[in-house]
């Protein structure tokens, strides 16, 4: 299958483009005893409790900088937001919702961004532009801009920094970087045919190996975190693989979205079995395009449904859906 840049995948799930997402909701992130969505569409952060999905608050002030928020994480009791419109990431008080900072300007290199990770006191963020970006938690100061050609970088979407290393996927480019985290010097570019990158977006890190959902393979693949070796590519027929997006790691399991498969596949992170698929009518899958895993249960972003749906993390079975 020929190469697609990410606009056309967005298509591919019944949305036009990350810039015109209409009502659609992006990211999400949960911890503790609440779960915050970035609302794309209106600019947005909603907080709501994970005991019973109720609304804590919808966090929209002028000057909290957001425009197009499309990835979000919570990190050292504050809630990070990366606006791919507007080149800048906020930072929020967890706590209280109240601004923190907005960080932006040319020297950030953020070009597009869409892609968070952290490590220590670093926020590390991905600009579908070919750029890697590392600042300090603490103030924001820049600690550097990754560009070079050697990176590999091509339409860079996800990054995940686990241990010594930053992964980042090039959707573009069919190919997954590593990064020294420590140093931002390139460990390694891994393309090779075998590994079976096609369009590859999510990815997840844990237990000595890293997780990569090929969007337009149908397929995940392991790799060894150490030296970057194809464990193995997974792509059973009864994973139901249908445009696999984002993927977390939790409790040796490994959850994937199907953002056309209107559905979630649950596999064991040990060997790569499937657990289960969970895909029942009742969910009201609507393009899942994100997910964020408590200890008990599944939250679950509908891209192109406004809608949160609620699954328990032992079952799969559906809880609720807040809309």
């Amino acid at each position: 299958m020929s190469k697609h840049h990410l606009s056309h995948l967005v298509q591919m799930v019944k949305v036009n483009r990350w810039v015109q997402l209409g009502h659609t909701l992006l990211g999400i992130a949960a911890i503790g005893s609440h779960v915050w969505v970035a609302n794309a569409a209106n600019n947005s952060v909603t907080e709501l409790k994970t005991s019973d999905g109720s609304l804590v608050r919808v966090i929209k002030a002028k000057n909290d900088g957001f425009s197009t928020p499309i990835a979000i994480g919570v990190f050292k009791s504050n809630v990070w937001v990366v606006n791919k419109s507007g080149n800048s990431v906020t930072e929020l008080n967890a706590s209280t919702g109240a601004l923190e900072r907005v960080i932006e300007g040319a020297t950030y290199g953020f070009s597009n961004p869409i892609g968070l990770a952290f490590l220590g006191s670093c926020v590390w963020v991905a600009s579908e532009d070919s750029a890697v970006t590392e600042f300090s938690t603490i103030n924001g100061t820049l600690i550097r801009v990754l560009r070079a050609k050697a990176y590999g970088f091509d339409n860079p979407v996800n990054i995940v920094v686990a241990g010594p290393d930053a992964w980042v996927t090039n959707e573009a480019g069919d190919s997954v970087t590593e990064l020294n985290a420590s140093t931002g010097r390139l460990v390694r570019v891994v393309n090779s045919p075998a590994d079976g990158f096609v369009s590859p977006l999510g990815v997840a890190v844990g237990g000595g190996h890293v997780w990569v959902s090929n969007a337009s393979g149908n397929s995940v693949t392991e790799l060894n975190a150490s030296n970057g070796s194809l464990v193995r590519v997974v792509k059973s027929p009864n994973d139901e693989f249908a445009a696999p997006w984002n993927m977390t790691l939790s409790d040796s399991r490994l959850w994937i979205v199907n953002a056309n498969g209107n559905s979630v596949t649950e596999l064991n992170a040990s060997n790569g079995s499937l657990v289960r698929v969970v895909k029942a009518k009742a969910d009201r899958f609507n393009n899942p395009i994100d997910l964020a895993v408590t200890s008990s249960i599944v939250w679950v972003v509908n891209g192109a449904g406004s809608t949160v749906t609620e699954l328990s993390a032992s079952t799969g079975a559906f809880v609720r859906l807040i809309r």
